[in-house]
């Protein structure tokens, strides 16, 4: 279906992908000493099972890379967070893309999590974004 789209009405320049990703990180330092071949090591006690974790939004386009955020740790996205990303998005396009804002409409492919299908992030009309289908 979404091949004899692009054949009748070319749209995938258009398309801008969001994604979210959970990034573990781990500053472990690992302690090297030299020791006589009739000694033991020394002992390291091993980190945390609670390594921290911070989350990524990316927003690309088929152009390259359009918005990242690094939201705080311990924080998560909420619907609120993506309507202001969106917001950022809509702005980023018009300084990048004039023509995807103005004349063509750009197209959000996004999955269907809650804050993707929230109320209040279907509410940004006004900012003239189409979404993709994406089946469950």
């Amino acid at each position: 279906m979404l091949l004899n789209r692009n054949e009748s009405n070319p749209f995938l320049s258009r398309i801008i992908i969001c994604d979210e990703k959970w990034i573990l990180y781990d500053n472990r330092k690992r302690h090297a000493e030299w020791i006589d071949c009739s000694l033991s090591p020394r002992y390291f006690p091993k980190s945390s099972l609670h390594p921290k974790k911070v989350i990524i939004t990316v927003w690309r386009s088929q152009a390259g890379l359009i918005h990242y955020e690094f939201l705080p740790a311990g924080e998560t996205i909420t619907a609120n967070k993506y309507c202001t990303q969106i917001e950022e998005i809509h702005k980023k396009l018009a300084v990048m893309s004039s023509a995807m804002v103005n004349r063509k409409t750009p197209i959000l492919l996004h999955n269907n999590a809650r804050l993707h299908v929230a109320q209040q992030t279907l509410k940004l009309n006004y900012l003239k974004f189409k979404t993709l289908p994406h089946s469950p």
